[in-house]
């Protein structure tokens, strides 16, 4: 094996961003736990990778803000349906005379539900699934250019 102009093994290098792209995938099934593993380990290891590998860094570092800003904004939609949701319930029952906790009697048969509540809740399941898919289709191409010994965003010299 030929050392990197860093002294970084290029294989090495290449076996990192592989577990990489794994733990962007695995980040879905545990709350994104390894996608913050994965971005910590790309952003120390860019640098001294070879440029093919560094590109793969920087696409994994785009992943992870891609993914990280879709669910902040599916979380803010639902928080805001959630709250949304609760000021309605709560000026609902304050019409209806609920005088404490330990009379409540709720009936919700003239509760009408707002359409920013539904739109707010559309647009976190949407964004949700978004992310969801960003964070399996894109460490997959990742992965496969990556296997196949190809950068990210490099062109291939002519032949």
């Amino acid at each position: 094996m030929t050392e990197h102009l860093s002294g970084r093994d290029p294989e090495a290098a290449r076996n990192l961003a592989l577990i990489n792209y794994g733990l962007l995938f695995a980040s879905i099934f545990f709350a994104g736990v390894p996608a913050l593993i994965a971005v910590i380990i790309a952003y120390s290891q860019r640098d001294e990778a070879p440029p093919s590998i560094r590109s793969h860094h920087d696409f994994q570092i785009k992943i992870f803000w891609v993914a990280f800003a879709l669910t902040m904004a599916a979380g803010a939609c639902g928080l805001g349906a959630l709250i949304s949701g609760v000021g309605e319930l709560m000026e609902f029952t304050r019409v209806n005379g609920w005088d404490g906790f330990s009379t409540i009697n709720i009936d919700l048969s003239r509760l009408a539900i707002d359409g920013r509540i539904v739109a707010l809740l559309v647009a976190a399941v949407v964004l949700s699934l978004l992310a969801g898919v960003w964070l399996i289709a894109a460490p997959a191409i990742g992965f496969i250019r990556l296997v196949s010994a190809r950068g990210i965003g490099l062109t291939s010299p002519a032949a």
